[in-house]
């Protein structure tokens, strides 16, 4: 959903399809660089815990994209930092989140069944997200994308803090 909230914000403000090309270079560029030194940093740290810390990362960009957005103060250069910090975050949850899924299959007999089922999870978020992100800005506007964005990462947070993180 967020990813084409952006666009669409992005396009609505400036009609440039450059900067649609540059707020995206600057949301995978940091992925591209960190996430191979971000992949041995989070193997050597509690994975549960580095992935409660970027869903809270990520939950407090999108929020910020939110109030920006739905105050009528978002300009280009904010999106492209939020976009940029968000690659960081995604370089360093990406990673974490396939390690984990490795630790939390206890039995490794199941684990080709869990990375299918979560594969077909992230497919499905691919499949609805955008679908999902037209019907809210046709109806809303990009800005209640990000407030939703932003609160579903609670559940996630909430879930692992109650487990004991």
């Amino acid at each position: 959903m967020t990813r084409i909230a952006t666009s669409w914000l992005v396009y609505q403000l400036t009609k440039s399809p450059l900067l649609l090309g540059v707020v995206a270079f600057s949301g995978q560029i940091p992925t591209f660089l960190f996430a191979p030194i971000a992949g041995v940093w989070v193997d050597r740290l509690d994975r549960r815990r580095v992935l409660v810390i970027t869903q809270i990362l990520a939950m407090l960009q999108s929020l910020a994209l939110a109030a920006l957005t739905l105050s009528g103060r978002i300009n280009i250069p904010e999106i492209i930092a939020l976009a940029a910090i968000q690659g960081l975050i995604n370089a360093v949850d990406m990673p974490g989140r396939h390690a984990f899924l490795v630790q939390m299959v206890e039995d490794k007999n199941d684990l080709g069944n869990a990375i299918a089922l979560n594969s077909s999870m992230v497919n499905m978020a691919r499949l609805l997200g955008p679908s999902l992100a037209g019907v809210v800005i046709a109806l809303f506007g990009a800005g209640y994308c990000f407030l939703i964005d932003g609160l579903s990462y609670l559940a996630v947070i909430g879930f692992s803090a109650s487990d004991g993180m």
